[in-house]
Protein backbone atom coordinates (compact mmCIF):
# COMPACT_ATOMS: atom_id res chain seq x y z
CA UNK A 1 0.00 0.00 0.00
CA UNK A 2 1.31 3.23 -0.84
CA UNK A 3 2.25 5.98 1.82
CA UNK A 4 0.24 8.58 -0.56
CA UNK A 5 -3.21 8.58 1.18
CA UNK A 6 -5.28 8.57 -1.89
CA UNK A 7 -3.48 6.71 -4.22
CA UNK A 8 -5.08 3.21 -3.42
CA UNK A 9 -5.21 1.73 -6.53
CA UNK A 10 -4.73 2.01 -10.33
CA UNK A 11 -7.72 3.85 -10.88
CA UNK A 12 -7.04 6.70 -7.92
CA UNK A 13 -3.41 6.60 -9.74
CA UNK A 14 -5.57 7.64 -13.14
CA UNK A 15 -6.82 10.14 -11.74
CA UNK A 16 -3.84 12.09 -10.45
CA UNK A 17 -2.36 11.23 -14.14
CA UNK A 18 -5.45 12.96 -15.15
CA UNK A 19 -5.09 15.76 -13.07
CA UNK A 20 -1.55 15.97 -13.78
CA UNK A 21 -1.66 16.01 -17.53
CA UNK A 22 -4.09 19.43 -16.95
CA UNK A 23 -1.93 21.04 -14.66
CA UNK A 24 0.90 20.27 -17.55
CA UNK A 25 -1.21 21.80 -20.22
CA UNK A 26 -2.17 24.82 -17.79
CA UNK A 27 0.88 25.54 -16.31
CA UNK A 28 1.52 29.59 -17.06
CA UNK A 29 5.51 29.44 -17.03
CA UNK A 30 8.12 27.59 -19.00
CA UNK A 31 9.40 25.80 -15.94
CA UNK A 32 5.62 25.61 -14.47
CA UNK A 33 5.23 23.53 -17.72
CA UNK A 34 8.04 21.60 -17.68
CA UNK A 35 7.63 20.70 -14.01
CA UNK A 36 4.01 19.29 -14.48
CA UNK A 37 5.22 17.13 -17.88
CA UNK A 38 7.58 15.77 -15.90
CA UNK A 39 5.24 14.45 -13.40
CA UNK A 40 2.72 13.49 -15.96
CA UNK A 41 5.72 11.11 -17.18
CA UNK A 42 6.15 9.89 -13.23
CA UNK A 43 2.90 9.38 -12.67
CA UNK A 44 2.31 7.78 -16.31
CA UNK A 45 5.15 5.20 -15.34
CA UNK A 46 4.06 4.24 -11.75
CA UNK A 47 0.68 3.11 -13.41
CA UNK A 48 3.21 0.14 -14.41
CA UNK A 49 3.84 -1.02 -11.11
CA UNK A 50 0.24 -0.08 -9.64
CA UNK A 51 -1.10 -2.78 -12.54
CA UNK A 52 1.27 -5.05 -11.82
CA UNK A 53 0.85 -4.99 -7.61
CA UNK A 54 -2.88 -5.17 -8.64
CA UNK A 55 -2.92 -8.14 -10.80
CA UNK A 56 -0.38 -9.53 -8.40
CA UNK A 57 2.60 -9.57 -10.56
CA UNK A 58 5.22 -9.05 -7.92
CA UNK A 59 8.62 -10.56 -10.02
CA UNK A 60 10.37 -9.64 -13.15
CA UNK A 61 9.42 -12.83 -14.77
CA UNK A 62 5.70 -12.50 -14.17
CA UNK A 63 5.99 -8.71 -15.31
CA UNK A 64 7.86 -9.92 -18.55
CA UNK A 65 4.92 -10.30 -21.15
CA UNK A 66 3.19 -6.66 -19.53
CA UNK A 67 6.79 -5.28 -19.71
CA UNK A 68 7.42 -5.44 -23.12
CA UNK A 69 4.12 -4.76 -24.81
CA UNK A 70 4.42 -1.38 -22.76
CA UNK A 71 7.72 -0.38 -23.73
CA UNK A 72 6.86 -1.14 -27.32
CA UNK A 73 4.42 1.08 -27.56
CA UNK A 74 6.37 4.41 -28.21
CA UNK A 75 4.27 6.78 -26.34
CA UNK A 76 4.55 4.72 -22.89
CA UNK A 77 8.46 4.44 -23.50
CA UNK A 78 8.71 7.84 -23.72
CA UNK A 79 6.76 8.55 -20.29
CA UNK A 80 9.13 5.88 -18.75
CA UNK A 81 11.93 7.44 -20.68
CA UNK A 82 11.58 11.03 -19.46
CA UNK A 83 10.66 9.80 -15.70
CA UNK A 84 13.68 8.00 -15.33
CA UNK A 85 15.87 9.82 -17.23
CA UNK A 86 15.01 12.90 -14.90
CA UNK A 87 15.47 10.51 -12.14
CA UNK A 88 18.17 8.97 -13.17
CA UNK A 89 19.83 11.86 -14.63
CA UNK A 90 20.93 9.35 -18.05
CA UNK A 91 19.57 5.81 -18.95
CA UNK A 92 21.45 2.97 -17.99
CA UNK A 93 21.08 -1.03 -19.08
CA UNK A 94 19.48 -2.55 -16.89
CA UNK A 95 21.97 -5.00 -16.93
CA UNK A 96 24.82 -3.80 -17.51
CA UNK A 97 24.63 -0.73 -15.98
CA UNK A 98 25.81 0.70 -19.50
CA UNK A 99 24.35 4.20 -19.88
CA UNK A 100 22.08 4.25 -23.22
CA UNK A 101 20.40 6.43 -25.42
CA UNK A 102 16.87 6.69 -25.35
CA UNK A 103 14.76 5.32 -27.94
CA UNK A 104 12.62 8.85 -27.72
CA UNK A 105 14.23 10.83 -30.48
CA UNK A 106 13.06 14.59 -27.96
CA UNK A 107 11.26 16.75 -25.49
CA UNK A 108 11.82 20.11 -26.11
CA UNK A 109 9.98 23.39 -24.80
CA UNK A 110 9.35 26.14 -27.28
CA UNK A 111 7.14 29.01 -28.33
CA UNK A 112 3.14 28.11 -30.36
CA UNK A 113 0.17 30.16 -30.78
CA UNK A 114 -3.15 29.58 -28.87
CA UNK A 115 -5.90 31.07 -28.43
CA UNK A 116 -7.87 32.21 -25.40
CA UNK A 117 -11.73 32.47 -25.51
CA UNK A 118 -13.99 34.72 -23.30
CA UNK A 119 -17.24 35.34 -23.23
CA UNK A 120 -18.74 38.75 -22.58
CA UNK A 121 -22.25 39.26 -20.15
CA UNK A 122 -24.26 39.28 -23.87
CA UNK A 123 -22.72 35.72 -24.42
CA UNK A 124 -20.78 36.62 -27.57
CA UNK A 125 -17.09 35.04 -27.82
CA UNK A 126 -13.91 36.77 -28.41
CA UNK A 127 -10.87 35.03 -29.12
CA UNK A 128 -7.51 36.80 -28.31
CA UNK A 129 -4.11 34.93 -30.06
CA UNK A 130 -1.98 34.33 -27.47
CA UNK A 131 1.74 32.83 -27.63
CA UNK A 132 2.56 30.27 -24.92
CA UNK A 133 5.44 28.07 -24.36
CA UNK A 134 4.74 24.18 -25.52
CA UNK A 135 6.17 20.61 -24.92
CA UNK A 136 6.56 18.81 -27.97
CA UNK A 137 7.29 15.10 -27.90
CA UNK A 138 9.23 13.05 -30.58
CA UNK A 139 8.90 9.92 -30.08
CA UNK A 140 11.15 6.72 -31.30
CA UNK A 141 9.13 6.58 -34.95
CA UNK A 142 9.59 9.82 -35.93
CA UNK A 143 5.91 10.94 -34.63
CA UNK A 144 5.49 14.31 -33.57
CA UNK A 145 3.20 15.01 -30.38
CA UNK A 146 2.27 18.65 -28.48
CA UNK A 147 1.68 18.23 -24.94
CA UNK A 148 -2.12 18.37 -25.26
CA UNK A 149 -2.59 15.18 -27.76
CA UNK A 150 0.62 13.37 -26.13
CA UNK A 151 -0.96 13.52 -22.96
CA UNK A 152 -4.72 12.88 -24.26
CA UNK A 153 -3.13 9.20 -26.37
CA UNK A 154 -1.15 8.13 -23.01
CA UNK A 155 -4.40 8.72 -20.62
CA UNK A 156 -7.02 7.19 -23.84
CA UNK A 157 -4.15 4.05 -23.44
CA UNK A 158 -4.43 3.68 -19.63
CA UNK A 159 -8.00 4.37 -19.19
CA UNK A 160 -8.70 1.50 -21.85
CA UNK A 161 -6.55 -1.23 -20.09
CA UNK A 162 -7.89 -0.57 -16.90
CA UNK A 163 -11.07 -0.62 -18.14
CA UNK A 164 -9.99 -4.08 -19.47
CA UNK A 165 -8.66 -5.19 -16.04
CA UNK A 166 -11.96 -4.86 -14.33
CA UNK A 167 -11.23 -1.35 -13.34
CA UNK A 168 -14.06 1.29 -12.44
CA UNK A 169 -12.91 4.65 -12.89
CA UNK A 170 -14.60 7.76 -11.92
CA UNK A 171 -14.47 10.86 -13.61
CA UNK A 172 -13.36 14.04 -12.65
CA UNK A 173 -15.28 17.03 -13.21
CA UNK A 174 -14.15 19.95 -15.12
CA UNK A 175 -14.24 22.08 -11.49
CA UNK A 176 -11.61 19.65 -9.99
CA UNK A 177 -9.33 19.34 -12.17
CA UNK A 178 -9.25 23.25 -12.39
CA UNK A 179 -9.09 23.37 -8.73
CA UNK A 180 -5.65 20.89 -9.13
CA UNK A 181 -4.33 23.59 -10.27
CA UNK A 182 -4.55 26.60 -8.42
Amino acid sequence: MPLASRLHSPAALYRKLEREAYRAYHASTPLAKSDHFYNFCVTASSMRDYCHEQAGRTNKDQRKVDEGLWWANPLLAATFEVANSTKHFVLRDAKTGIQRPPKTKSVRLGPSKFADIYVNNEGKYHAVLVERTEVRVTLSDGTRYELYKFSDEVLLYWWNYLKLSGNTIRKQSASQLAKSAA
